[in-house]
């Protein structure tokens, strides 16, 4: 059985400069850590689970 390559990790300045990520740069900016290694993969789950994931509404402040 063939012994499977370990996925290739990059930086947040590679992948902030990535083309496949070039529309998600702020976001990425915000959610990716200086110091961590990601995966494509890694990556590509931390922006769906950012779309994905439901807000509390902000609670309306009394008198308005």
């Amino acid at each position: 059985m063939a012994k499977k390559e370990p996925a290739a990790t990059f930086s947040k300045q590679q992948i902030l400069s990535a083309k496949k990520y070039a529309d998600r740069r702020d976001l990425l900016a915000v959610l990716l850590s200086d110091d961590t290694p990601y995966t494509l993969n890694a990556v590509d789950k931390l922006i769906e689970e950012f779309l994905t994931k439901e807000f509390d509404k902000p609670k309306e402040k009394e008198g308005d």
